[in-house]
């Protein structure tokens, strides 16, 4: 039976005027017991890419980091690609790293504008990476870009000229070899190539970084064309830890 405390302060009224025992007096001054306070935790999100409008240009897809924040990697896609299935691969990794916001190419590849490139102009694309971050709650500073082929060419000229905002890179399948001298401001890259495209590129990338005194390392995805991403979470996890441990402090 449960009572209330107004019902428990008239029970130890009507005991001390009745006469009782130690005991009886003691349960009637008996205080109520506070209820035990319960800290809510955070509820993730669900670990799956969402597409997130961005004012005047294509929504991006995006994977938050630890309880919703906004990303802080950029995914850009290949030629005629689609960076949804690329970020929506290796989702898990990115969560635990801070999230990543995939951005669509602006140019379209055919009619029906599902697939796309990047046009060359690299202030354009600093713009629009801005703006999709802004779109999330975020800010373009002391970011990870992963770039896949044209998208690694892209990466590779926005860290040569805001190498404070793209500060690190995971560069897979680039279609030149990535330069040193481009990137002599970064804090670090990971170079991969799939074992059946032209990994000389990438292993050269890395060499040339390393004798510039930049932090980097190569790494080779088994069986995989240009294009592919098999095992993305390990690859991608893997790649993200080690720039973790081994980039160049931030400024």
């Amino acid at each position: 039976m449960k009572f209330s405390v107004l019902a428990l302060a008239g029970l130890g009224v009507a005991m001390l005027t009745t006469g009782c025992s130690k005991e009886d007096r003691a349960l009637a001054e008996e205080r109520p017991v506070q209820p035990a306070r319960v800290e809510r935790q955070p509820v993730e999100p669900p670990l799956t890419a969402t597409e997130v409008p961005v004012p005047g240009d294509l929504p991006a897809f995006v994977v938050t980091g630890p309880l919703g924040a906004c990303p802080r990697m950029v995914f850009l896609h290949g030629m005629c690609g689609h960076g949804l299935g690329y970020v929506q691969a290796f989702a898990r990794a990115a969560r635990e790293h801070g999230g990543v916001l995939g951005l669509q190419g602006d140019v379209p590849c055919g009619a029906d504008r599902v697939f796309s490139k990047y046009s060359p102009d690299v202030d354009e694309q600093d713009g629009r990476i801005r703006n999709a971050l802004a779109a999330c709650g975020g800010e373009a500073e002391d970011l990870m870009v992963i770039g896949y082929s044209q998208g690694a060419y892209l990466a590779e000229r926005l860290a040569e000229r805001w190498p404070e905002r793209y500060s690190r890179l995971v560069l897979l399948g680039a279609p030149t070899t990535p330069s040193a001298a481009r990137l002599r401001g970064i804090r670090g890259a990971v170079m991969i190539s799939g074992e059946l495209d032209a990994t000389y590129r990438m292993k050269e990338g890395a060499s040339g970084l390393l004798a510039a005194k930049i932090p980097a390392v190569y790494r080779e995805m088994p069986g995989a064309h240009h294009g592919a991403l098999p095992d993305a979470e390990r690859v991608m996890d893997e790649a993200l830890d080690w720039l973790d441990a081994n980039a160049r402090p931030r400024p």
